[in-house]
């Protein structure tokens, strides 16, 4: 058994952090552990618990015997058991595909051989590292939760190791796709050859996927009924229940005048005929869609989709009813994903809110007119030297402006009123001498009161 302390390097910087690094006799290679703390005497004691602890663990002291066991396979071994499992729970194949093909790689890069390998910090190194999409590391992890989740329901681990691990943040989740708006789908189906033509008429107005048009049959359709239904089995859809669907008349139409006159029930529908992105690139390019546009969201058989789930809001179908015809489990997933909010009515459904208006012009004047008098009032009385300031006078000036000329002019002061000779000499002397007058008289009488 080895067991030592380090303190960790990146970039040529040592971290303030103790990590320990362990290797039981059992072990095929070392492992390293951090242990969060800056202390040494404190790192060496939480080492020699992480022995003991790892010792039990290695050793099989009070845990079950199917995981001690589990422990000593190989993660290829336990992955082939999976799909086995897989296959009884008759997963699609789309998603026993990726099971397939994508645990395997990420076993390899994470250097996982058993399960003891398995850890939080393992995948959290290799992520970083990898330079991969925030969607690829997010499906990988959640692909890996999927596979231990299993493992622990048949007993082969008692913990899921990356159950701490959080998926890393991805803005444009659900948003590179785009939805086609109705002029765009017209010159797509106008441009596309025939047979093609009925494939995108078919999603738009459907929206299945390419896995469920894929496996269509001839007797999967009824048209003896108005309007023609269409029959998903159970086998074909995504969440494994069979759904009906409800066919517009323009497919209905476009559907029997390509039916061959001796097609079969169990002949294939649109077997072959369904294109792959080149081909679909190449039909967009006549119909002048860019394929991908300024904001990075591209088309795809799939956006195709998410234009008939765009096509329902801007409808107004109820969130209830597209959810239905989406056949989707979560209502999110029906507003948030699969809706363009960039090819909904905005500008129409503006147009019903209620119309306000300002005051008619002919108010707006007769109010400015009204000020302008106010004005013009408060500018005079300011000459008259009834009232003066900078300002609105504060409460009750008005009042005591009042007492104040009543008080003037029934000679409360006692001051008899002079007569006016005005000498045509000296008319400035005369009237500073009626001003000093005032003045004084007014300053006497507020002393008093």
């Amino acid at each position: 058994m080895r067991a030592y302390l380090f303190q960790p390097s990146r970039d040529g910087v040592k971290s303030r952090l103790w990590s320990a690094g362990v290797r039981l006799d059992e072990w095929p290679r070392e492992q390293r552990f951090p242990l969060h703390v800056t202390d040494k005497r404190v790192a060496e004691q939480k080492l020699r618990e992480l022995v003991i602890e790892l010792e039990r663990e290695s050793h099989g002291v009070g845990i079950p015997r199917s995981t001690r066991e589990a422990w000593k396979l190989p993660l290829a071994q336990h992955h082939t058991v999976f799909l086995k499992a897989g296959e009884a729970a008759r997963l699609s194949p789309n998603t026993l595909a990726k099971y397939r093909h994508s645990l395997p790689l990420l076993f390899s890069r994470c250097r996982w051989q058993t399960l003891r390998d398995v850890t939080a910090q393992s995948f959290v190194r290799w992520r970083e590292a990898s330079g991969l999409s925030p969607k690829t590391v997010n499906d990988l992890l959640g692909s890996m939760r999927t596979f231990l989740l299993w493992m622990k329901s048949q007993r082969l681990i008692m913990a899921d190791p990356l159950a701490e691990v959080r998926k890393v943040s991805n803005p444009a989740a659900g948003s590179f796709r785009r939805a086609l708006s109705v002029e765009e789908a017209q010159r797509l189906l106008t441009q596309a050859p025939p047979h093609r033509a009925l494939v995108y008429l078919t999603l738009i107005y459907t929206g299945l996927r390419r896995s469920e048009l894929n496996g269509l049959k001839w007797g999967d359709f009824d048209f003896s009924c108005e309007p023609a239904r269409l029959r998903v089995p159970s086998s074909l859809s995504k969440n494994r229940r069979e759904a009906t669907l409800f066919l517009r008349p323009e497919l209905t139409r476009a559907l029997l005048e390509s039916r061959p006159a001796d097609a079969k029930p169990d002949a294939w529908v649109f077997r072959g005929t369904i294109p792959r992105v080149p081909t679909l690139k190449s039909d967009l390019k006549l119909a002048d869609i860019p394929f991908q546009d300024a904001r990075g969201r591209r088309i795809d058989l799939h956006a195709l989709r998410k234009t008939y789930g765009t096509m329902l809001a801007a409808a107004g179908v109820s969130p209830r009813v597209a959810m239905e015809m989406m056949r989707h489990s979560d209502l999110k997933l029906t507003m948030g994903v699969y809706t363009d909010v960039a090819q909904l009515p905005v500008i129409q459904e503006t147009a019903r809110l209620p119309s306000l208006c300002l005051p008619r012009a002919e108010s707006s004047a007769l109010n400015t007119g009204a000020a302008r008098n106010a004005a013009g009032d408060a500018a005079g009385s300011a000459a008259a030297g009834v009232f003066s300031g900078r300002g609105q006078s504060p409460a009750g000036a008005d009042g005591q402006k009042s007492e104040i000329s009543k008080a003037l002019e029934n000679g409360a002061l006692r001051h008899e009123k002079a007569p006016q000779v005005v000498l045509r000499r000296f008319p400035e002397m005369e009237r500073a001498k009626r001003l000093e007058l005032s003045t004084s008289t007014l300053a006497r009488w507020c002393s008093t009161n």
